[in-house]
């Protein structure tokens, strides 16, 4: 599911965070960072929600950025009833220092209107990484 031609209304009910966040420097045979996290999702709204996919935009420190759609959610379409939490784990690769990640949540609500979540941005200390 491209979001790029639709205008999705923004629902506010998942309360999201990063429980973990971090750079890991590869220097061989070129340098590439990895930032791996995990990320905590609580249904903090009255109805439940089902997650289809997932929206990065992601930033290196030359300014360079790319953005990556996926459907599902590591291979699933989790439904979060109110007060449900839903976890996860991954990492994504950049070849020059990381300098913004910023991650949104498609899906649909319970009478199966779509949606799209505010951005979670990962704040910038979760880009310090050992020099090369």
């Amino acid at each position: 599911m491209s979001t790029d031609r639709l205008s999705l209304p923004v629902l506010d009910v998942l309360d999201m965070g990063i429980a973990l966040a971090g750079v890991q420097l590869t220097r061989y045979p070129v340098p590439v960072y990895h930032v791996f996290y995990r990320i905590r999702l609580h249904n903090a709204g009255e109805c439940s929600v089902r997650l289809k996919g997932r929206k990065w935009f992601l930033q290196d420190n030359t300014g360079d950025s790319r953005i990556i759609e996926a459907a599902h959610v590591f291979n699933q379409d989790p439904i979060l009833t109110p007060g449900a939490v839903f976890s996860y784990s991954g990492s994504q690769e950049f070849s020059r220092p990381p300098v913004h990640m910023e991650l949104r949540f498609f899906g649909e609500d319970q009478w199966g209107a779509p949606f799209i979540s505010p951005a979670l941005i990962f704040p910038r200390r979760c880009f310090k990484a050992p020099r090369l």
